[in-house]
């Protein structure tokens, strides 16, 4: 049974995720389902094309990810599905998708129209429940895309991230997390820890390039390989975010000589 991965901007104060999981429950008894976060900020397209980037290398092919950041609810917007790396993802066409589309090949993607897979009774303002909800449930059950609807093709886009090079690089901040740390767009290299590297971030200059958040001191901001393989900018034990007074899509430079 595949595994059912939730991404929404819902937050945890309210019913709706819970009710999504129970409309799933209601179609797929035996169904799997996670909850990758439903903390997204609202209506943060890019933050949760991030995130989705981040994670869903690591669950299994055949895993189902609901995407649910959805400015556009109750408008013309489209709802597609598609399969790339043979996993499948279910969004609204808002650009959530960018990012995972970006670097992969051959996807196939499907609108979606087919009300025999919609809960009967439809709210305007609720597609998490009363689409993405049973879609997904009928999916897991082995339905296939092509019953969805029509063939649609997504727009050809260009990775977020890029790899350095020698002297000036322009990037920006991607994301933020709870810790405070910034991830940048520039993708890490080893040799910045041969100290000649600078990062830029508004008036702060940042010339630690480090291997691990211990090794940083103070209050001073520092570069290290977060997770994601991307530069992160990092404080020990504090919060870089709010030192730095960063944000999402803040214009960043880095110079290597």
């Amino acid at each position: 049974m595949p595994v059912i991965v939730l991404l929404t901007d819902f937050g945890a104060k309210d019913y709706f995720a819970g009710v999504m999981k129970g409309v799933i429950s209601g179609i797929n008894s035996v169904s799997r389902v996670v909850d990758l976060t439903h903390e997204i900020e609202p209506h943060n397209v890019r933050q949760a094309a991030f995130v989705l980037w981040a994670s869903r290398k690591f669950f299994p092919e055949g895993s189902i990810f609901v995407n649910v950041v959805d400015p556009g609810v109750g408008s013309t917007r489209k709802i597609i599905c598609g399969v790339l790396d043979n996993q499948i993802f279910l969004a609204p066409d808002n650009g959530l998708l960018d990012y995972v589309v970006a670097e992969t090949n051959g996807a196939e993607f499907y609108e979606v129209t087919n009300q025999k897979f919609f809960l009967q009774s439809m709210s305007a303002t609720f597609h998490g429940r009363d689409i993405f909800a049973p879609v997904a449930a009928h999916i897991s059950r082995g339905i296939k895309l092509s019953d969805l609807g029509n063939k649609f093709k997504y727009p050809e886009v260009k990775s977020f991230y890029k790899e350095i090079g020698k002297g000036k690089n322009d990037g920006e901040v991607v994301y933020q997390d709870h810790f405070g740390n910034a991830f940048t767009t520039f993708l890490w290299d080893d040799s910045l820890l041969a100290g000649k590297a600078s990062l830029k971030i508004s008036s702060k200059i940042i010339t630690k390039f480090l291997r691990s958040y211990s090794e940083g001191e103070g209050k001073i901001p520092f570069c290290v390989k977060g997770s994601s393989g991307l530069i992160e900018i990092a404080v020990n034990r504090d919060n870089a975010s709010k030192i730095l007074k960063s944000k999402i899509g803040q214009k960043i430079t880095l110079v290597l000589s």
